[in-house]
């Protein structure tokens, strides 16, 4: 080889060196201006991935914080979104239900009937709680539907005050009643007791006649009690409270009390120190128409006792017997006027004693299993 094409080689490869350098500097070039734009790209999609966390977390937390219940299913009728309201209503928590179809869980349609808003929601417990629902659908970006949603509210309370409503409403037509038929009662039976007693003098106490005028003034007596118990059904409550011993009061009633020779005792355990703000009168008779019924219910030997706690701003009074005790259904009916399970009842005892309570601005509660006895727990407000 001449050193003509040595030269010419070397030339070569010198440039050849000369452009693989420029190369790699435009790539270094361009990869750092790569790398930053990755850089970029990282710090973007980091800021849109913080933004898309904090909308997800404030859809989130509007979701939760909603006092509606919302659940969403997919096209399929699974669930997929079960908020904290429909957990509060139903019992549910969401992760029970997130992943199981819809008519599973509450035994329906998603769906209520065409024209149709008021509807109902089978709870955890088995209950079903009435609900006004209202359903849409859910759609993404491209209008493709995903979904449905349903928002609704229960309604148990509504349901509760509207019976409550009528239940008042009933009250007062009976107590109008009830006031118009004692006092047409009233004077007719005044004058079968006053003709009666002047028909037993006439009759020797051995003459069989004097005992049949015996039963008419008894008879005549009990309707009168009855007639009065109408009366103090109807009248408004009247009260002159003062501050009274919870003790004293309960030793009140007591002395009225009448086992009529059955071992029955009643004790008076409520504790000296508690009082509360009270109408003694008033509170006696309450007292006495829970007592008497306390009586009633046991049917041999037993116990009637009475206890108190609390403190602060109101007195819970206990009055539990060891009797019959009563059914879900007698209990919840207990406090309806002229309501009663024996034969001799007029039903008014604890409708009576009910009103007085309430008027004193206090409530009976009552607490019953067949065969368990009963507790009724009368709150008064406290007398400090």
């Amino acid at each position: 080889m001449s050193e003509g094409d040595t030269y010419t080689d070397v030339r070569a490869l010198e440039q050849a060196f000369q452009v693989f350098t420029k190369t790699t500097q435009s790539m270094e070039e361009a990869y750092r201006r790569l790398e930053a734009r990755v850089h970029e790209l990282d710090k973007e999609l980091a800021a849109k991935n913080r933004q898309l966390a904090l909308t997800s977390d404030y859809l989130n937390y509007i979701l939760e914080s909603m006092s509606d219940g919302v659940i969403a299913v997919d096209t399929n009728g699974t669930i997929t979104t079960f908020n904290t309201a429909a957990s509060a209503v139903l019992g549910y928590d969401a992760d029970e239900l997130i992943g199981r179809p819809f008519r599973d869980v509450f035994h329906r349609a998603f769906a209520p009937p065409q024209g149709r808003r008021a509807m109902e929601l089978r709870a955890k417990n088995g209950s079903d709680v009435p609900v006004s629902e209202c359903d849409s659908p859910i759609s993404d970006r491209a209008n493709n539907r995903i979904g449905y949603v349903k928002v609704f509210q229960d309604l148990s309370e509504l349901e509760s005050l509207r019976e409550q409503v009528r239940q008042k409403d009933r009250l007062a037509a009976i107590g109008e009643m009830a006031a118009t038929v004692a006092h047409e009662i009233r004077n007719p039976l005044g004058g079968i007791r006053g003709f009666a007693a002047l028909l037993a003098r006439d009759f020797d106490p051995g003459d069989p006649r004097a005992r049949l005028v015996d039963k008419i003034l008894v008879g005549a007596k009990d309707l009168d009690a009855i007639v009065n118990e109408l009366l103090e059904y109807t009248r408004p409550v009247e009260l002159r409270p003062r501050a009274m011993a919870c003790a004293d009061l309960v030793d009140a009633a007591i002395g009225y009390v009448e086992s009529h020779g059955r071992p029955v005792s009643v004790v008076n355990a409520v504790p000296p120190a508690l009082s509360v703000m009270a109408d003694p009168d008033k509170m006696r008779h309450a007292l006495l128409n829970i007592l008497i019924n306390a009586l009633q219910s046991i049917e041999h030997a037993g116990e009637v006792r009475i206890t108190a706690s609390g403190g602060g701003e109101s007195i819970a009074l206990d009055v539990s017997d060891t009797g019959c005790g009563m059914s879900e259904d007698q209990l919840k009916r207990a406090f309806f006027p002229f309501f009663t399970t024996k034969e001799k009842g007029t039903g008014l005892g604890f409708a009576v004693a009910a009103k007085i309570v309430e008027g004193h601005g206090g409530r009976i509660d009552a607490r019953s299993q067949p065969g368990k006895g009963s507790t009724f727990t009368v709150h008064l407000p406290c007398a400090e």
